[in-house]
């Protein structure tokens, strides 16, 4: 047996934090979701999978734009000319008020309802298959849905679709909130995750998987995006990661220890973009580093963004873009503040007694309250990440003193 589990296409999803980008530029990302959607139908039927799971969030809100329905049922025309059924459930984003009664669907496409539910399939060898999940019929589902999730009977594999977040003590828990035990619990050979936008493996056996979002939408989802191809072998269903080749977002260092003036600046980040040239579209976060040489002059055109403009400007010139660079800082410091002469033992403790998950979900809740923030950082509110970016800021503080 072997299926596609992908979630969290938010087509026609805009990209965040690019301005005043050239038309040829625009309309490639405009279809970057399209496209990264559509590299895995074609996927689906090369490998000739026996099905597809999408689990959740197909569109990016409620009210869906027509150019995103009408290109979503092209593409499963193409898997059910190919005969694979498809499996599919709402999230947050588009949740299920009822009107998407509407959309046309192929016969192919078997679509979950607000209450849980399990659809069966046999294959053609006569395996037989029990898919259970639901839909949001609403942006938040608080309750604990894997309770109402049946335990595994009698069909050859059970998998489950789940498109929520791990519990957190203390947080908001708006999202079908759900522990691993009680996954593990319900004895199923794989859990299809939605939701969280970076792939990941929570659980080896069974596999309970975040297959993560196709094409990443802004500089927090940078990294490789992609889908899952899952194989049965033996008695166990493994998943593989396959990237997709979409637009990327990353960051580039940019070394001005020899560098005083802005044509020099500008051509030293040139000459660290051009070296990121890859398959497909690059968005470049530059930070320059070593800059104690840099002229007053330098320093204004960079704060005022002249300096960002004018390297935009010379790239938007050239007839195909390989990447594009949205933003010029000044690269942050890790170095740790010199303001005492505390040793590392106490910081360590320090860093110990604040930065935990309890702390971290009492601070955050009432920014989390609010959908588009959890999206874009609930991911990202984990200690270590926090303690990094704390050691960043205290040590600018130290060196501005």
């Amino acid at each position: 047996m072997k299926f596609i589990h992908t979630a969290d296409l938010h087509l026609a999803s805009p990209f965040q934090g690019l301005t005043d980008i050239p038309h040829q530029l625009w309309q490639r990302v405009h279809a970057a979701t399209f496209a990264a959607f559509k590299k895995i139908v074609t996927a689906a039927i090369d490998e000739d999978v026996d099905f597809m799971l999408i689990v959740g969030d197909v569109f990016d809100r409620e009210q869906k734009s027509i150019a995103a329905i009408d290109f979503f049922v092209t593409q499963l025309q193409r898997l059910a000319a190919a005969g694979i059924p498809v499996f599919l459930s709402y999230g947050n984003h588009d949740f299920n008020t009822g009107t998407d009664q509407q959309i046309d669907l192929p016969a192919n496409v078997r679509v979950f309802g607000p209450t849980v539910s399990t659809k069966h399939l046999t294959l053609s060898d006569g395996t037989s298959v029990a898919i259970t999940g639901f839909s949001y019929a609403r942006r938040w589902v608080d309750e604990d849905v894997v309770a109402s999730f049946p335990v595994k009977k009698s069909a050859d594999w059970q998998i489950g679709m789940l498109h929520g977040a791990q519990y957190q003590a203390g947080g908001s828990n708006h999202y079908a909130p759900f522990t691993l035990d009680e996954l593990r619990a319900k004895h199923y050979d794989y859990w299809a995750l939605g939701h969280i936008h970076q792939h990941q493996l929570l659980n080896a056996q069974p596999p309970i998987v975040y297959s993560g979002i196709p094409q990443g939408r802004h500089k927090n989802e940078g990294g490789q995006h992609g889908y899952y191809l899952v194989e049965s072998r033996g008695h166990q269903l493994v998943p593989s990661f396959e990237p997709l080749d979409g637009i990327a977002w990353t960051q580039a260092g940019v070394d001005l220890s020899t560098v005083t003036n802005p044509q020099e600046l500008t051509e030293a980040a040139t000459q660290a973009g051009a070296k990121l040239t890859r398959n497909n579209l690059t968005l470049v976060a530059l930070q320059l580093e070593n800059t104690d040489h840099l002229s007053p002059e330098c320093r204004t055109m960079l704060r005022d963004g002249t300096l960002l403009n004018h390297l935009q400007d010379r790239l938007a010139h050239q007839d195909q873009i390989k990447w594009w660079p949205y933003e010029l800082s000044i690269a942050p410091t890790a170095n740790l503040p010199k303001l005492t002469d505390l040793d590392q033992r106490f910081w360590t403790d320090a860093q110990k007694a604040v930065f935990t998950p309890e702390n971290i979900a009492h601070v955050a809740q009432p920014l989390l309250r609010q959908d588009v923030l959890f999206d874009q950082l609930g991911a990202e509110l984990t200690p270590e990440k926090l303690y990094q970016l704390a050691k960043q800021v205290l040590g600018g503080i130290s060196s501005e003193n």
